[in-house]
């Protein structure tokens, strides 16, 4: 996973072909008599960031994609940002969505879409931000090797066990773990529990 805003994830194989930051610093300014203007910081403007991102149906479902970003964005709720290595960058509205058709098929289902994807930073008050986020909130998706045993299991019949990552043998001549798409099946991806 590249990134998660909310519920959406931006998947690696799907991940933004474009990602745009941009921020910006206001200053007034302070007419004076006999001279130019002075200037004073007022503060920083809110964040923007921008997405292009290409949902095809050899991955996912365009359409539910879609569909399920035009919901959040109808919700009009500020989403937490999630990137894929745990760090929250912050909290962003959904600005503007903009979708361009690149395929189509014979009844008019989306093969292939591109998104350009808006947000904007979305700043909560200090005191209600640090009672409701905790350390644990966001939990990476991590691999894990599931096994058959007797007696005690989960939902699924099956038991967590080793992780494919630390179990896997670096090739011969690589220098660690190098992992293919096909290396490591669906079923083994899960998500840990929040706690």
């Amino acid at each position: 996973m590249f990134a998660a805003l909310g519920d959406i994830q931006f998947e690696v194989v799907g991940s933004p072909e474009a990602y745009e930051s941009a921020g910006a610093y206001d200053f007034a300014e302070q007419k004076v008599l006999d001279s130019k203007p002075q200037l004073q910081w007022v503060g920083d403007d809110l964040e923007r960031l921008n997405f292009e991102l290409t949902w095809h149906a050899s991955f996912t479902n365009p359409a539910t994609q879609l569909a399920l970003l035009r919901a959040s964005a109808a919700e009009h709720l500020a989403l937490p940002l999630v990137f894929g290595n745990g760090s929250l960058r912050g909290f962003f509205v959904i600005e503007s969505i903009k979708v361009k058709s690149q395929q189509l098929s014979a009844s008019g289902t989306p093969i292939a879409i591109r998104v350009a994807l808006a947000l904007k930073e979305w700043i909560a008050d200090s005191l209600l931000l640090s009672s409701a986020l905790t350390a644990n909130a966001v939990s990476p998706i991590g691999i894990t090797m599931a096994s058959q045993q007797s007696g005690s299991s989960g939902a699924n019949g099956l038991t967590p066990g080793v992780s494919v990552l630390l179990s896997t043998q670096p090739a011969t001549g690589a220098s660690g773990p190098n992992l293919e798409a096909d290396d490591v099946p669906a079923a083994a991806i899960v998500r840990s529990v929040a706690r």
